[in-house]
């Protein structure tokens, strides 16, 4: 029985015992009983309209702002551009592929992070460029993540536990984009363009001028199609 139906046997019943109290030839005691039971369908009557008022609904809004957040860019929005993240509103965060990028932070999350961002920079890298990988990443499991692609550095260049870099060098051999990894605040290279900090409270980015970082969905690397999967889908 659906609502609608419930509240009309309950209304029309309540309608017929009032008129019964009111006509029937009943004595004081029955008649104050069907006043009762009149009075007790207009409870549950009011009941189940409240209840089926505060029933879940599917707000417009909501709708909304899922398909926005479904159309939401994952690339950069041209050569040359990094993608960082979105922000709260939804914006994209973009900086220059030709700047010094410092990922902040240790475990799973900040080496994901970083290896994005460095994927973007190899995509970007020319034929002639020099792309160099160096360091190690490290997860919350002490296991040690794979660097992007890109030749090592000269033997004798080690870096801590923790911190990585992918620099992309040009024909004179000067750096034209760099994304690197560090453990912590304290450990950050001197000069850098753009930091995005990684915390287990979420993820900031600010440039050198800023005092405070902006809220940041940072961007993830895109996982590779199973091969199973592939058989489904094709």
């Amino acid at each position: 029985m659906t609502p609608f139906a419930a509240r009309c046997v309950l209304v029309g019943t309540a309608v017929m015992l009032v008129l019964a109290g009111v006509f029937a030839p009943l004595e004081g005691a029955s008649r104050a009983v069907v006043f009762a039971a009149a009075g007790c369908c207009a409870v549950l009557d009011v009941l189940l309209h409240r209840s089926g008022a505060g029933g879940p609904r599917e707000p417009e809004s909501l709708a909304g702002d899922y398909s926005a957040a479904a159309v939401e860019p994952r690339c950069p929005s041209g050569p040359g551009r990094l993608l960082l993240g979105h922000g709260a509103d939804g914006v994209p965060w973009e900086t220059d592929a030709a700047g010094h990028v410092v990922v902040v932070g240790t475990g799973a999350l900040a080496a994901a992070v970083f290896q994005a961002i460095a994927e973007q920079l190899r995509a970007t890298a020319d034929p002639w460029d020099d792309l160099r990988a160096a360091g190690r990443l490290g997860t919350v499991a002490g296991d040690a993540a794979a660097l992007p692609t890109g030749a090592a550095l000269p033997d004798g260049t080690a870096l801590p536990d923790g911190t990585a870099v992918l620099a992309r060098l040009d024909r004179s051999g000067r750096p034209s984009g760099t994304v690197v990894l560090v453990p912590g605040l304290g450990t950050m290279p001197r000069s850098w363009d753009t930091a995005v900090e990684v915390t287990r409270y979420g993820c900031t980015v600010r440039r050198p001028p800023d005092r405070r970082g902006v809220t940041l969905t940072p961007v993830l690397p895109v996982l590779p199609v199973l091969p199973e999967l592939q058989e489904l889908v094709g």
